[in-house]
């Protein structure tokens, strides 16, 4: 049986937490609870709607468009927390 998007992703996030200490996980599953009782889940954007046009650097440093990548197809966004 195939698993969803959703159902991998959640498998991989439960994989990885298990790796860490329980004091990481707790200040984790905190943070994710605060976040959760500010009101910005109400506030982010749903599935199917738009994001307001923006510009970012790409990892050369370019600006790169939002409405720009648009124009070849869907875009997937990643934000990485933190510097490694």
């Amino acid at each position: 049986m195939d698993m969803s998007l959703n159902e991998q992703l959640e498998k991989m996030r439960e994989a990885s937490w298990g790796s860490w200490a329980p004091e990481k996980r707790a200040i984790m599953y905190r943070a994710a609870e605060a976040l959760e009782q500010s009101g910005i889940l109400e506030r982010a954007l749903k599935p199917g709607d738009r994001a307001p046009d923006f510009s970012l650097p790409d990892a050369a440093g370019r600006d790169v468009r939002l409405s720009d990548l648009l124009k070849s197809g869907p875009v997937v966004l990643a934000f990485y927390r933190g510097h490694w």
